[in-house]
């Protein structure tokens, strides 16, 4: 248990003399802080408890504050927590031809060049991943640029992202996306990009780099718990 942890729910009488420590638990913690819920429901008498409405606590297991609505106790939220971190950043030049759909639910498109590729294993199937990427690179079509995410063998897309651009314009292109782990096995996420047609450059432009600015590509996957 922590410092602020009790075991009892302090219940005054009238013309009682406090004491120095059960002044200093009052002014330490505002509300009564338990290890557990077991500790908790115990503090405030077991089976025979007797509760009011609005009544807070805060538990030490679960970092959450409980508020009892009247028939039950109800938390006011959850702290995430990040369990872990993987990161691939590039700044090789690379270039492609194949051109990235916008529509991701044709199971038969093609998924355009593989620029990036990250691999982690989450250690809860519940658990959040956030991707975020960072994309720098330029197609020699003055079409959309697109830039995809993919995960594991799947054909479709798990989310899609581009913006407008003039012929061989290099641009940095940022966007974070969230899925639910699933599984606690290794999962590859791939970083695919490609214009309306003709050659896509990854960090750069016409095959060159570019200069300036962002001179690298990026793929950073957290894994917290929700």
């Amino acid at each position: 248990m922590g410092a602020n942890a009790q075991t009892s729910v302090l219940d005054f009488t009238n013309g009682q003399v406090l004491t120095g420590p059960q002044m200093d638990i009052s002014a330490g913690t505002g509300v009564p802080v338990f290890a557990t819920t077991v500790t908790r429901d115990a503090a405030f008498g077991g089976a025979n408890k007797v509760l009011a409405e609005g009544q807070t606590c805060y538990l030490e297991s679960t970092d959450v504050v409980q508020y009892y609505d009247g028939a039950a106790w109800a938390s006011v939220g959850t702290a995430s927590k990040v369990v872990q971190m993987v990161n691939t950043q590039t700044g090789a030049v690379a270039t492609g031809t194949t051109i990235t759909i916008f529509d991701d639910s044709i199971p038969q498109i093609t998924e355009g060049d593989q620029y990036m590729t990250q691999v982690i294993t989450p250690t809860n199937a519940a658990n959040i991943l956030k991707i975020d990427v960072v994309f720098m690179g330029a197609s020699s079509d003055p079409e959309n640029m697109i830039v995809a995410l993919f995960v594991g063998s799947t054909a479709n897309a798990l989310a899609a992202f581009g913006s407008l651009q003039s012929a061989d314009q290099s641009q940095v292109l940022m966007f974070s996306h969230n899925v639910v782990a699933g599984v606690t096995t290794a999962l590859t996420f791939r970083v695919r990009a490609g214009g309306g047609g003709g050659t896509t450059t990854f960090n750069g432009r016409v095959g060159e780099r570019r200069l300036g600015g962002v001179s690298a590509s990026s793929i950073t996957i957290t894994e917290y718990t929700p």
